[in-house]
């Protein structure tokens, strides 16, 4: 062969070489121009799929605050499905978990987790033989400050912020939580039987000597803000009565400003009409056998210069038969202390009491120790700590409130 015909076939070799070599270089950068595509695709699919799971969790916990949970997957699923995600359809799940079955909260009864998934088609990956990927998304919400939640004790650090003993039996029908974050900051004891639908602590529970707790508190959960922070005091106008007292008898007494508080004294017959009674100073005190009743009433407990604070007390063998306003500011609200007074001065239901308590006991700044009664249509504590020494029963039946209980709790995501 000649020399001219050598260098042909070798230019003609390398002309080859280039052509094999172009070919591949841009299948490789077609098939990663495919890769970013189709991944670019499932993130814009997960990014979507996110806001719907985060929809469905925070909808399913706000059913969960309002219904129970009969109705909450269900309720998740249709927020998931107004976000553009039908369970069922387009090969999309949706799993709706009270409590989570994954992460941190899986012992939290208060906490709803959605897991949404999806397979979605390839458009460039199926020249490699990619036809599908799976997309997720995943989140857990929980109601702050509510819940189907009535029962709170707010003292952050308090040791037996909760406490039942001495053979007590304290039945709630919803559920309760405890912000302290000591190592006893629920405390049952004596023979005392907790129960309630679930029990949150911030810190940890003991329980000892034959009591017992059902279910078993979950701890450690995170604290949560007072449901009742934003409620607005009463104007605490002029003194309306002073020193004022039923020692005996049967009367009928009206709202009003009662300064240096109100004295029912033992076997005496009150009626109270309905409205706000304040009390500047002295508190209010229903002693040994007096009966007293009111309905649609609130009582604010307060203090003022020259007017000494006193807690409300009621004494042992008193029966109260008292419900909250249905309407208004005060909707819900039995007993509200003034939330700028702390005090040490213990609230109290003593031994024998009987009280039918409809409406929420609220006493942020100060302790409640509680007896017996509290079997109303519903009864919500929110107190600083409680001690019960007495048998209750709290139940959460809010027919009687146009607008449903009285705190409205938020829900937020946790995870």
């Amino acid at each position: 062969m000649s020399a001219s015909g050598r260098r042909n076939r070798v230019h003609s070799s390398r002309r080859g070489f280039v052509m094999v070599t172009m070919v591949l270089s841009l299948a490789i950068l077609i098939a990663f121009l495919g890769l970013s595509i189709d991944v670019g695709y499932e993130q814009y699919v997960k990014v979507r799929m996110q806001t719907a799971a985060d929809a469905a969790a925070l909808g399913g916990a706000l059913e969960l605050h309002a219904s129970g949970s009969s109705n909450l997957v269900s309720s998740a699923r249709g927020d998931a499905a107004t976000n553009g995600f039908t369970n069922g359809v387009n090969s999309v799940t949706i799993a709706v978990n009270n409590p989570p079955a994954t992460g941190y909260s899986t012992a939290d009864s208060t906490a709803v987790e959605v897991i949404i998934s999806q397979t979605v088609p390839t458009f460039f990956m199926e020249v490699l033989g990619i036809y599908s990927g799976t997309v997720k998304a995943r989140a857990v919400a929980r109601i702050g400050g509510g819940g189907t939640t009535c029962f709170y004790t707010l003292d952050p650090t308090m040791s037996n912020a909760f406490s039942v003993s001495n053979g007590v039996n304290v039945s709630s029908s919803c559920g309760i939580m405890v912000n302290s974050t000591s190592s006893t900051a629920l405390t049952a004891t004596g023979g005392a039987h907790l129960s309630a639908p679930y029990i949150a602590v911030a810190g940890k529970y003991t329980v000892s000597n034959g009591a017992s707790i059902t279910p078993a508190p979950t701890q450690g959960v995170a604290p949560v803000s007072n449901p009742f922070s934003t409620l607005p005091s009463p104007a605490v106008g002029a003194c309306t009565y002073t020193n004022y007292s039923v020692p005996y008898g049967s009367v009928t007494l009206n709202p009003g400003t009662y300064c240096n508080g109100l004295n029912i004294g033992g076997g005496a017959t009150v009626k109270l009409n309905s409205g706000t009674y304040i009390f500047k100073g002295g508190g209010f005190t229903v002693g040994g056998g007096a009966t007293v009743t009111g309905t649609g009433v609130m009582f604010y407990n307060t203090t003022a210069t020259g007017y000494t604070f006193q807690p409300f007390t009621f004494a042992n063998g008193s029966t109260e038969t008292l419900s909250a306003p249905t309407t208004g500011t005060y909707a819900g609200i039995l007993l509200f202390q003034d939330p700028t007074v702390v005090s040490s001065a213990v609230s109290s239901f003593a031994g024998g009491t009987n009280a039918n308590l409809t409406g929420t006991l609220y006493l942020p700044k100060a302790g409640l120790s509680f007896s017996n009664g509290a079997s109303a249509a519903y009864t919500i504590i929110v107190a600083d700590s409680v001690v019960f020494t007495g048998g209750v029963t709290l139940n959460n039946n809010y027919s009687s409130l146009p607008g449903g209980s009285p705190i409205k709790g938020n829900a937020a995501l946790s995870e």
